[in-house]
Formats: C-alpha cells, structure tokens, sequence
C-alpha cells in the first residue's frame, strides 16, 4: 500500500527535511556537533496502523538523544 496523494508525499519529505535541520542546528549549538549525527529523520508512505492516511515522520534517534528531544519538548516556553 501506497500513499496516493504525492502532494501529502512531498509534504511529508519537505517535513523530515525541515525537522532534521532544526535537529541538526539544535545539537550544533549545545556543542554536539562533534560527535558522528546520523539522520534522524525519515518520511515513510504510509503506517501500519492507518495505511490510507496521511504519510508519517519517523525519527531514528538513540536513547539519550531521545531523551533530549523529550525534555525539549516538554519544556515550559514563554511566548
């Protein structure tokens, strides 16, 4: 199964490119930039759970930087 819609397709890419950026400045300037970044970002056409919907993001990251990526998100921000 596919994802028809190649607009969704190209959304879903433009995203995992965008993410992975931010991913990458983000861990550039806490100094992490030394250490080998694999891309951590991907898009695939379709889930398992919901092979119609819309394409999903899917982050390959490692247990600490997941760990980072949750304490950045549930960090209070003051807008």
């Amino acid at each position: 199964m596919s994802v028809r819609d190649p607009e969704l397709v190209s959304c879903a890419q433009r995203a995992a490119n965008e993410l992975e950026r931010a991913w990458s400045e983000w861990r550039n300037q806490r100094g992490l930039d030394e250490q080998a970044a694999e891309s951590v970002a991907s898009y695939v056409a379709h889930s398992i759970d919901h092979p119609w919907g819309r394409p999903r993001v899917v982050l390959g990251l490692d247990a600490e930087e997941a760990r980072a990526l949750a304490e950045l998100l549930a960090a209070p921000r003051g807008f």
